[in-house]
């Protein structure tokens, strides 16, 4: 793998969606190479709740699970992301799950046993769709972009460092760009289940809107925060 695509992913978080079989450790093993963190779960209902919390930006799926169907989940995922670099892992071969796959955008459809260089070229695939993609780079307002691999706000050439909070701040404000965001639902994002006072909250908005500007950062009485174009 070029080593620029493997800082991508190496600066990267992954979604993976499987039940712990065979295959389980080998995966994970590999994943814990190139990616910078790994959100497992075997439940598509956790599956979307760690989507809406972390963004991840690669996905990887065992639609073979016991409770759920995952090409379910994949519809739901590409009605709000067209274009997130998503593998499917599984020991379907049944033509007509292969031909429902393949209208899904897919990076891979790989079957078990898992082929290693397969594999690996797949995550290869996904590191330059998120390049293509723009991921990396993604217009705020004005001048300022965020960069979503180094965590950085960028403004012409000047750089602006994070925190992991104001990084998860500006990520949830990008993702709902152009709407409110109800303060608890903020809080409920950022801090999991952590209770937060108003203080705490106004003063991570604050930060943020010191480093990116105050006029950059919308604030509606009862509706919440949000950033406009």
């Amino acid at each position: 793998m070029n080593l620029s695509l493997k800082k991508i992913l190496k600066h990267s978080n992954v979604l993976f969606i499987s039940e712990l079989d065979n295959s389980f450790k080998k995966i994970e093993n590999i994943l814990n190479l190139f990616f910078k963190k790994i959100y497992y779960t075997n439940s598509l209902e956790k599956a979307n709740t760690f989507y809406e919390t972390f963004f991840p930006n690669v996905i990887i799926i065992d639609i073979n699970l016991q409770k759920d169907n995952g090409i379910n989940f994949i519809k739901e995922i590409r009605k709000r992301n067209k274009n997130l670099p998503i593998i499917v892992i599984t020991d379907l071969k049944e033509t007509n799950i292969l031909l429902e796959a393949i209208k899904l955008n897919l990076i891979d459809y790989i079957l078990k046993p898992l082929d290693l260089n397969k594999f690996i070229n797949a995550l290869n695939l996904c590191a330059k769709q998120i390049l293509n993609n723009g991921d990396i780079l993604s217009f705020i307002k004005n001048s300022y972009k965020y960069n979503y691999i180094q965590k950085t706000i960028i403004n012409n050439t000047e750089e602006i460092k994070l925190t992991k909070n104001e990084s998860r701040l500006i990520e949830v404000f990008l993702a709902n760009k152009n709407k409110y965001i109800k303060n608890e639902d903020i809080k409920r994002i950022i801090w999991s289940q952590k209770e937060i006072s108003d203080s705490a909250f106004k003063s991570l908005i604050n930060r943020l809107s010191n480093k990116i500007g105050k006029d950059l950062i919308s604030n509606s009485f009862g509706m919440g925060y949000g950033i406009f174009d």
